[in-house]
């Protein structure tokens, strides 16, 4: 059964608001920022396998440090969308606060929303893709 263009926008604006708190995370909060926004446990696509992990995997403080981060610029699409799950992926480049590109990194996401609440469950991102 096919879902209304009503509820479908609902559940993309609750998404964009989820991935808005998500990109906030990286640019100025902490792991354990980024730990809320998962559905444990959170399942990492690393170059040669995947992971399950109890933790977030990433430090955006030490990402922060090592690289310079400053912010993201992003292009999320929807690709799948259920009451409570959607499959995304992200194309976007991350910067220092010039404006000077570090690197792109496109990944895909599922999320699911349990308790009301959209989090990650399963992701994995390509460097260096474009």
């Amino acid at each position: 059964m096919s879902m209304s263009d009503e509820r479908r926008e609902q559940l993309e604006v609750e998404i964009d608001a989820f991935m808005g708190r998500y990109n906030a995370a990286f640019v100025s909060g902490t792991r354990d920022d980024l730990q809320e926004l998962v559905h444990l446990p959170v399942v990492y696509v690393s170059e040669n396998e995947a992971q399950i992990r109890e933790r977030y995997p990433f430090d955006p403080e030490r990402m922060r440090e090592a690289t310079g981060f400053d912010h993201p610029k992003t292009e999320t699409r929807i690709v799948h969308l259920e009451e409570t799950r959607a499959h995304l992926t992200i194309e976007g480049t991350r910067h220092r606060q010039d404006g000077s590109v570090i690197e792109s990194i496109d990944s895909f996401y599922i999320l699911h929303k349990k308790d009301g609440e959209w989090g990650v469950s399963v992701f994995s991102g390509i460097r260096g893709a474009r």
